[in-house]
């Protein structure tokens, strides 16, 4: 794992340095007024072929181009410009001095002819006298040259800075998240008025009232994810940064040598130089943020749903950004009458296919049709993605910018090899599938001795069947209470897979089966919940797997000083029937398990633990007459069988009020306190708000670990 985490961060390093190499360059004032005058002298005349475009000028033989570039750059308001000319013809094999460039320019002032007034100018044709060049339009193109090539300079600058905005961002999460490890007892006594006020109002809370894992929705069809207050901060700073940065330090030029006729091509042009410079920028980071070993997750601690909140809102801003790229181009391209022209244009056309993709993953990224169409939009995604990099590959191949994209192939292909090669050590093993009471589906499956789980971490599931095999969805590992080197799954019943499953399961033998399964992990990071004193678990429905594995980490340790309390809300009793061998392990160990069972009266038809009392037949034949009249009371007798073999955990009939609840545990905390979450998506948001509500009033630190994951 370690040796994974370190070639990530070397092949971030590579890639940067790869895009690095040839496609940023930063125009100097120098360079410009070079370029300047190489455009203004290719406006007057053709001195030399296409394919000498790069060095002609360099010849100091072809005295006609060597002597006009000489006396241009000698009246140009830049001083240094000659100094530039020569080095750059120096890297072409071409060397002459000053006093060349100077003798050079004075000859070609002596013979310099107006190519308009000279009957053996041709437009088409190689000319071979020195063209008249007034001072006023050599200076006009030098600053003409600089306020476009300026832009560019801004385009990079920005997008730097925007990488750097973030990578700021996750070294300072780094630098927190270390200090959790290395330095807990310094952690925890942060808990005066500027961290209480920080955490109580941006760190812990909703950016709204309380919505954050529990969806909102619009019209049916529009459903989002609201993302933690710190998540929208550091998303609104973003845009903020982005806005600024797209709509300062832009410049007009008058007269202007690139666009003489029209203010509106100049302004689009150049915003759409700026824009799309941006936008490239962007594409490492989306491809990084949506992969599964994004070395990020594991510098920060940050779970892979936050980095998916950040994956989607740089989508949409590369998605904005090429908007107005294609805007700003069509504005310039109708202002200098090449709009038809460059749309015939391949690398124009690719464009068009990029930006179209781009727009499809927005759309079909949408809560409501990855919850419905879930291996519908994975297929589609990573097809649209395809294309939009192929299009934007192609589409800044002449510009020299493919690096960009070189980097997000080359991010994408390290997940995927990575992934193949998780799946390959874990190896395709046997797996049983249990259906327990008829909600939930046990997936105990052995695995390698060298591959270890820890608390808290997950996997993707390849079940092997022919209407499953190429599906993987993630599931939080539970070490077995009952084999070693096993490693147990619990699946709830809904759709997709899991129905298939269930349906399957469901005309089997006991309800069991064994099938071939492979496993893609773990992920996930170790979080700090065992450095609190003060541990509270709150576990809903089948978010029981992973708090009960760390909690039992905890509970296990040798002088074990921690305060466990575990809580677990389920709707009826037989949902206990899935995790019954888990919970017996409970016993005798530092933990107050409590369970709450919200629909107390469906009650128990059958029992599903084993029990010594024996029953004689005369009393079976009795239940059996008088079936009906029993049902009850056989249910209640089975509940309160179980309760006895569950002596050790504290059942509450009911919902709990989770806000006293909170309260209470805060109350009774002695020193800080850590509360650990995962349960359905509006408990979970309860349980964040009230505890935010909390965090000022408390004299202790008190922390939240949420272990809800939803991308």
């Amino acid at each position: 794992m370690l040796l994974i985490k370190s070639l990530a961060v070397s092949l971030l390093g590579l890639v940067t340095a790869v895009a690095a190499a040839d496609g940023i360059h930063i125009y100097s004032r120098d360079e410009c007024a070079f370029l300047g005058c190489d455009t203004l002298i290719g406006k007057q005349a053709v001195y030399f072929p296409e394919e000498e475009e790069d060095f002609g000028y360099c010849d100091s033989g072809r005295q006609q181009a060597f002597g006009t570039m000489a006396f241009c750059l000698l009246n140009s308001p830049r001083s240094g410009a000659m100094d530039y000319f020569i080095n750059y013809c120096h890297d072409y094999g071409y060397d002459f001095t000053h006093a060349d460039l100077i003798e050079s320019a004075k000859n070609a002032s002596a013979h310099a002819t107006n190519t308009s007034t000279d009957p053996d100018f041709s437009e088409t044709g190689l000319y071979y006298k020195p063209a008249l060049l007034k001072p006023k339009k050599i200076a006009s193109a030098y600053y003409s040259t600089w306020g476009r090539y300026s832009n560019y300079n801004y385009g990079t600058w920005f997008g730097i800075a925007l990488i750097g905005y973030w990578f700021f961002v996750f070294i300072i999460a780094g630098l927190c998240n270390l200090a959790y490890f290395l330095f807990p007892s310094f952690v925890k006594s942060l808990n005066g008025r500027i961290s209480k006020t920080f955490r109580a109002y941006i760190s812990l809370p909703s950016f709204g009232r309380k919505a954050h894992a529990h969806h909102k929705s619009f019209l049916y069809a529009f459903e989002w994810l609201v993302p933690t207050r710190l998540e929208s901060i550091l998303v609104i700073v973003y845009w903020i940064l982005l806005l600024c940065f797209n709509v300062t330090v832009y410049s007009q030029q008058s007269p202007n040598l690139y666009w003489p006729k029209s203010k509106s091509a100049e302004m689009g042009r150049k915003i759409a130089d700026r824009t799309g410079f941006m936008s490239l920028y962007m594409m490492p980071l989306l491809v990084l943020f949506a992969g599964r070993n994004n070395f990020l997750q594991w510098l920060t601690g940050w779970s892979y749903s936050r980095f998916m909140i950040f994956h989607r809102w740089i989508a949409r801003s590369v998605t904005l950004l090429v908007l107005l790229h294609a805007v700003g181009m069509t504005y310039n391209g109708k202002g200098i009458g090449k709009y038809e022209t460059r749309n015939a244009q391949a690398y124009v056309r690719w464009g068009y296919v990029g930006f179209v993709a781009m727009c499809i993953m927005c759309f079909h990224s949408l809560l409501w049709f990855r919850r419905h169409h879930y291996e519908l939009f994975v297929l589609s995604h990573i097809l649209m993605a395809v294309f939009f990099v192929v299009g934007g590959w192609i589409h800044v191949a002449d510009d020299k910018l493919e690096d960009f994209f070189i980097a997000c192939t080359a991010i994408w292909v390290f997940d995927r090899v990575v992934r193949i090669g998780r799946l390959l050590s874990f190896g395709v093993q046997e797996a049983t599938l249990q259906l327990r009471a008829n909600e939930t589906i046990k997936v105990s499956i052995r695995r390698p001795a060298f591959w270890k789980p820890f608390p808290g971490c997950y996997a993707f599931i390849h079940i092997l069947r022919p209407t499953h095999f190429w599906q993987a969805h993630p599931f939080t590992i539970v070490e077995s209470v009952v084999e070693s080197n096993t490693i147990t799954f619990y699946l709830k019943v809904k759709g997709g897979i899991t129905h298939g499953l269930y349906r399957f399961l469901s005309n089997q033998p006991n309800q069991t089966a064994k099938v071939k399964a492979l496993v893609e992990g773990p992920y996930g990071q170790r979080s700090a919940i065992d450095r609190f004193e003060n541990n509270v678990f709150l576990a809903g429905g089948n978010g029981i797997p992973g708090l009960y594995y760390e909690a039992m980490e905890i509970a296990k340790r040798e002088n074990n000083a921690h305060r466990v309390r575990f809580y677990w809300v389920i709707r009826h009793y037989r949902s206990i029937e899935w995790f019954y061998e888990e919970l017996l392990k409970m016993k005798n160990v530092n933990i107050e398990p409590v369970i709450y069972v919200t629909q107390p009266d469906v009650g128990l038809i059958n029992p599903f633990f084993r029990d010594s009392e024996s029953v004689s037949e005369e009393e079976l034949e009795k239940r059996e007459e008088n079936k009906e009249d029993v049902l009850d009371l056989e249910s209640q007798d089975y509940v309160q069988r179980l309760k006895n073999k569950l002596s050790f955990i504290e059942f509450r009939e009911g919902r709990p009020e989770l806000q006293s609840l909170i309260d209470q545990e805060i109350k009774d905390a002695d020193a800080p306190i850590a509360f650990v979450t995962c349960a359905h998506s509006s408990m979970v948001d309860d349980a964040r708000k009230y505890i935010s509500q909390q965090v000022p009033e408390s004299q202790h630190r008190i922390e939240l670990f949420e272990q809800i994951q939803g991308w």
